[in-house]
């Protein structure tokens, strides 16, 4: 009985090529209405990582479609990233639709990769009743490949291996699969992981944004189509994910397209989501895919929400949600050695300098939040008593004073090199100054600054809602690198920018901090 209900089914597409997709049905009678998910890793897996069972979806009523896309899994073709899925999503939706067991409905889901294809279509066909897109976002750029023009490193070169793993699978070539699996495991990755791209996977869309972001080429512009953006949405982001700027981006854009979109944003990272988004989702579903008589699907509250990091709860969210702050910078030159000389002050101007020697022999080490081998929360204590991290804190809060939107810190400095990267994090601090808890980071790549002359800067962090709690103290770190996070400056104009080579220069920084603060921007802005 099982067999009859879950089958693989084909589509031939009009240039010939075959998608593959397995269907899971509900038990007794349909016509149901239809989830559908287009990705790249596999049809069996159903991003099980992140949602439940397709098995769980046909005991809420719903069929469930999960395809191969283009040249990945058992469908035919040559997978080419983002830029081939506008037709193939569009004769998906058509075929779906016309399957007899559908009821016409359609829903689609998926995060990453297939939050994206729910994007993309052709201008003249019907768009989906729903769509839920989840940790994704529209510019390759600024929500794919990189922050503040540093190429997101662990993150990229990671996937880009295992979508060449997945591509030597399909081909039977064991031992290049072995090759980049071991890479993965022991971390070699980092060091020679684009090399084993450009050996397995030459045509890797990692590759093309690389050398884009190196050589200022453009990029791919993904433009949705604005009646699919009108359609009811249900946006999905993570605090500790890097789309999340790319989430929001996206709920401005389905604003400002005429769209009424639903919002959550999580305490999630990009694979580890929060207890009881299977319930948001299927509530979403339910409301839009549903036919109800007495209309109760209709009645349910929108979601509009965003967790509260140290509160633990969520809170909701507006267009204009933010906190209006403004910190200036205060040292006497020892930041970086003693704990106690600098300091972030609220609503006051900064004063002094401060400078930090980057050595790429040891770049000054990453980890946690959206871009680390381990998002999400993380101390940082270790990493904050380097005397290659600037350190300012305030003093300890005597309320509780929320802390949300997306940080912005603005400075003035001289590099003694062409090339430099300016890297922050922000943290909440005991009272014991033992657990920093990193809750929020930013990056900037500088290109051909002139040598020793004081420039300004501007770097956006990743956004964020937090009470700064009673007897606690924010702090804001500074560094010139954020290994393996992204990939260590090389200092001058070069293409190695990844593991630190022979070639790399040491750099000096120093800021001058009378020019120096941070203050907040709204989400939506």
């Amino acid at each position: 009985m099982f067999e009859k209900r879950c089958f693989d089914k084909s589509l031939t597409l009009r240039d010939g090529v075959e998608l593959v997709s397995r269907i899971w049905l509900p038990e007794g009678n349909g016509p149901w209405p239809a989830l559908l998910m287009r990705q790249p890793y596999g049809r069996e897996i159903a991003s099980t990582i992140t949602y439940a069972h397709p098995l769980w979806w046909n005991s809420k009523g719903y069929m469930v479609i999960i395809q191969d896309v283009r040249g990945m899994g058992s469908s035919g073709g040559i997978f080419q990233g983002f830029s081939q899925e506008g037709s193939d999503t569009s004769e998906t939706h058509e075929w779906v639709r016309s399957l007899k067991q559908c009821n016409g409905k359609l829903g689609l889901y998926g995060f990453s990769y297939h939050g994206l294809t729910q994007l993309t279509g052709e201008s003249d066909s019907e768009p989906p009743n729903c769509l839920s897109p989840a940790m994704t976002g529209l510019n390759i750029r600024d929500h794919w490949c990189s922050d503040g023009g540093a190429f997101w490193w662990h993150n990229n070169i990671a996937w880009g291996l295992q979508i060449a793993a997945l591509k030597m699978r399909r081909e039977n070539n064991f031992f290049e699969w072995e090759e980049i699996k071991l890479a993965l495991e022991n971390k070699s990755y980092l060091r020679k992981g684009l090399e084993l791209l450009k050996k397995y996977d030459p045509n890797s869309f990692i590759i093309e944004w690389l050398k884009n972001l190196n050589y200022d080429y453009p990029f791919l512009e993904i433009n949705p189509i604005s009646t699919w953006m009108k359609k009811p949405m249900l946006i999905i982001g993570g605090l500790w994910d890097p789309h999340l700027k790319g989430a929001l981006d996206l709920y401005k854009k389905a604003r400002e397209a005429g769209g009424d979109p639903e919002i959550i944003i999580a305490n999630a990272t990009h694979l580890n989501w929060w207890e009881g988004s299977q319930k948001s989702l299927l509530q979403f579903f339910d409301k839009h895919l549903k036919i109800d008589k007495e209309n109760n699907y209709k009645k349910t509250i929108r979601q509009r929400k965003i967790w509260n990091i140290s509160l633990n709860k969520w809170d909701e969210i507006d267009d204009k949600y933010y906190s209006e702050y403004f910190f200036g910078l205060k040292s006497n030159g020892t930041a970086n050695v003693d704990i106690e000389d600098g300091s972030l002050i609220m609503n006051s101007k900064g004063s002094g300098w401060f400078t930090i020697v980057h050595d790429p022999w040891r770049p000054t080490q990453a980890d946690g939040g959206h871009l680390g081998p381990n998002p999400g929360k993380f101390n940082r204590n270790i990493i904050d008593k380097r005397l290659d991290v600037g350190v300012f804190q305030t003093n300890f809060f005597k309320k509780e004073q929320n802390f949300t939107g997306i940080p912005i810190l603005e400075t003035s400095v001289k590099s003694d090199q062409t090339n430099f990267d300016i890297c922050i994090a922000l943290s909440l601090v005991d009272e014991e100054n033992k657990n920093i808890n990193q809750f929020s980071t930013g990056f900037l790549r500088v290109k051909n600054s002139k040598i020793n002359v004081e420039c300004n800067y501007k770097i956006k962090m990743q956004p964020t809602n937090i009470c700064l709690i009673k007897r606690s103290r924010l702090r804001l770190s500074i560094s010139a690198a954020a290994y393996p996070c992204i990939g260590v400056n090389p200092g001058v104009e070069d293409e190695s920018i990844g593991a630190p080579t022979i070639n790399h220069r040491i750099t000096t920084l120093s800021f001058v901090l009378n020019k120096t603060f941070m203050k907040m921007r709204p989400f939506f802005k």
